[in-house]
């Protein structure tokens, strides 16, 4: 095919057209429109079109950019230059790991040294204790209640530190007499104040601002110095009014290094005295005790979290009580800023009872505070922490309780809370129920319950003895000419912890706690009111906690339909599936164990231990028969026994012992070998 192409702008000769800016001649022009040929020539013509425009254009781009046309690998300056980066926010990044910072947790360690130290302040008071109730002794004036008398004035001369150590053994009655435990609760837990400018110090740390940029108004004195912190107020700069907790400087090393020392003498006390493990988990409950004291983070969240959970919807029943606010931009390991409550101590409550101050009572009247009715309301507090809420306030203290107008109830210091998995509540619950139903069976049950897991004991004989104390709790209640302090619930738990003691139970941290904050709120509500039935207030609670209880259920049936639990109930068929396999394959396996070949290897075993023994019995016999005319005033047994006991013939009845073991431990292994035997 001859082809033959002219720019669009030329003349066309005569005799010739254009077809789409081209002029084309050959034999291919005359052919009719629709043969093959001429389909073919016109894409001849599309791609020579094609051609043509590719080589415009690279004739265009040499134009443009020569050195790149000089040669195919050639790189251009112009292509290594500086890009702008992603500018972000600006902001500087510091720590870029993904993983959260670890909280700062409060542990009691201490060295050597210091621990020396206070190990010799520990030997000193003991050594004053013991000759005071030697003194005594001599003018005899011995007595249980004296010698823990004298251990609380020794202790409080000792210092802080000891004054908390003191505290919190005072609710061991699992370990201590109840008179010494008493006597130790009575320590005064006030001290001399430290330097404010070390409490100044401490609140800037923690916030990271200089205290003119946080208060308005700060007194340097505090209002309240304990052995643990010291208690400031002030105002924020938006007008609050607030307290603010300081932690005392190094008390956590001298608390560190006295429970170090403690434990030092816990072991010689073991050694000399006590049975061993009598004091395995004292050191370390203590410890917690003390750790928990002094976590202030710790104790913010449980202040804030009693105090959102009394304030919502299915909580009416309990909208008297509350807790201080919290302000936690403040706060931190060593200072707890709260709001400033006022009002009436429980403390000064209880005086003005007891005393029947006339003022008092008048003043408490025009606030509309009833003692009758905070009797009431302080055991509802205590059993719906108890038994409801995810903690309870183990330290209810008159002291930790401010009491406002209208008999409304402010808890304060939740350094020391406690809680219970299910189970334990469980049996908690069993034992009130039955008490309020006059159940001593039941509660007897229940008790033991509240003990698990139990040491090698006589139960049987330790529930009867339990139900015979608490059938003497409750005639005591029944009764009409009881005093108060009979009707209340401490003498059947200081009879259970003695009873526990006598037994050797180990009690743990949790239930001691309980047992504490049930016997402080029934004694608080009997001596608020002498005639408060315990047993008739807690089926009061129980219509509340009822009614509580149906909300919830409701609300968990209203919830079973919901998308997300067929996540737990797919859980749950797989957990069945594979608990019936292993079923299945234990099933199975059972019946591959082959009873016959176990016997025939454990008499085979017998007769090898059994075949050693008459060889060194023979052998020793030898001896002895030789032995004979030498001690002829000794039997033929007593010989005997002097042979076996001489360290010659000892060596010589290794060998056949070796061999026995050899057989024992490499022959047995062979499944045959019993049938060959």
């Amino acid at each position: 095919m001859l082809l033959r192409f002219r720019q669009r702008d030329a003349c066309p000769p005569e005799g010739q057209r254009f077809h789409s800016g081209f002029e084309y001649r050959g034999r291919y022009t005359n052919r009719r429109p629709g043969s093959r040929r001429r389909r073919r020539g016109r894409c001849l013509i599309r791609r020579e079109r094609l051609r043509i425009a590719a080589d415009r254009a690279v004739r265009s781009w040499r134009v443009k950019h020569p050195r790149a046309a000089r040669g195919r690998h050639h790189r251009p300056e112009s292509v290594l230059q500086p890009l702008p980066r992603p500018k972000g926010l600006g902001i500087g990044v510091g720590d870029t790991t993904a993983y959260p910072p670890r909280r700062h947790a409060v542990t009691l360690h201490a060295g050597i040294t210091a621990t020396t130290g206070r190990l010799f302040l520990w030997i000193f008071g003991g050594l004053r204790w013991i000759a005071g109730v030697a003194w005594d002794r001599m003018r005899g004036r011995d007595s249980e209640e004296r010698r823990a008398i004298r251990l609380r004035e020794t202790i409080e001369r000792l210092g802080t530190t000891f004054v908390k150590i003191g505290q919190q053994m005072s609710m061991r009655l699992d370990i201590l007499p109840y008179a010494y435990t008493r006597e130790l609760a009575k320590m005064l837990d006030s001290v001399p104040p430290f330097d404010s400018a070390e409490a100044i110090a401490a609140i800037e740390r923690t916030t990271g601002k200089k205290l003119e940029e946080i208060f308005l108004k700060f007194d340097p004195q505090p209002i309240g110095s304990a052995s643990v912190a010291c208690v400031y107020q002030g105002y924020l700069r938006d007008g609050q009014h607030v307290a603010v907790k300081v932690r005392r400087p190094g008390i956590v090393e001298r608390l560190a290094a006295d429970m170090r020392a403690m434990g030092w003498m816990l072991v010689l006390a073991e050694i000399l005295f006590l049975r061993p493990g009598a004091t395995k988990n004292l050191l370390y409950e203590l410890s917690t005790m003390l750790a928990e004291e002094l976590d202030f983070v710790r104790e913010a969240r449980f202040t804030d979290i009693w105090r959102r959970n009394l304030k919502k919807k299915h909580t009416r029943q309990l909208h008297f009580a509350t807790s201080p606010k919290v302000f936690f931009k403040y706060s931190g390991e060593d200072v707890l800023v709260t709001e400033f409550v006022t009002g009436v101590w429980l403390t000064e409550v209880l005086a003005a009872v007891e005393s029947d101050d006339e003022a008092m009572m008048q003043k408490l009247a025009k606030m509309n505070i009833d003692p009758k009715v905070l009797a009431r309301r302080i055991l509802m507090i205590s059993r719906y922490g108890n038994f409801e809420h995810i903690f309870f306030h183990a330290d209810l203290h008159p002291a930790n309780v401010l009491i406002r107008c209208d008999n409304e109830i402010v808890l304060i210091d939740f350094g020391s809370c406690g809680s219970f998995t299910k189970r334990e509540l469980i049996a908690w619950r069993r034992m009130f129920d039955a008490q309020g139903m006059d159940d001593v069976g039941g509660m007897a049950q229940a008790g033991l319950g509240v003990l698990e897991p139990l040491p090698p004991i006589d139960k049987d004989q330790f529930q009867l003895r339990m139900e015979q104390m608490f059938w003497d709790d409750l005639y005591a209640i029944k009764s009409k000419h009881s005093e108060w302090w009979e009707r209340i619930s401490a003498r059947l738990w200081i009879g259970f912890l003695k009873l526990s003691r006598e037994f050797g139970i180990p009690m743990r941290l949790n239930t001691l706690r309980m047992i504490r904050a049930i016997m402080l709120a029934d004694t608080i509500a009997a001596r608020l009111d002498h005639d408060i039935d315990p047993y008739d207030q807690y089926r009061y609670y129980e219509k509340g906690a009822g009614k509580r209880a149906r909300r919830r259920v409701r609300k968990r049936l209203r919830r079973i339909d919901n998308v997300s639990r067929h996540i737990r109930f797919e859980t749950l068929l797989e957990s069945s599936l594979v608990a019936i396999y292993r079923i299945q394959r234990t099933l199975y396996s059972v019946g591959y164990i082959r009873i016959l070949p176990l016997i025939s290897k454990a008499a085979t075993a017998a007769l090898i231990i059994l075949r050693t023994a008459i060889v060194i019995s023979i052998m020793a016999g030898t001896i002895a028969l030789l032995r004979i005319p030498a001690y002829e005033q000794m039997t033929f047994l007593q010989l005997m026994w002097q042979v076996l006991g001489d360290g010659r013939f000892q060596m010589v009845a290794l060998v056949p012992i070796t061999i026995a073991m050899r057989h024992l431990f490499f022959r047995l292994e062979d499944p045959e070998y019993s049938r060959r035997r």
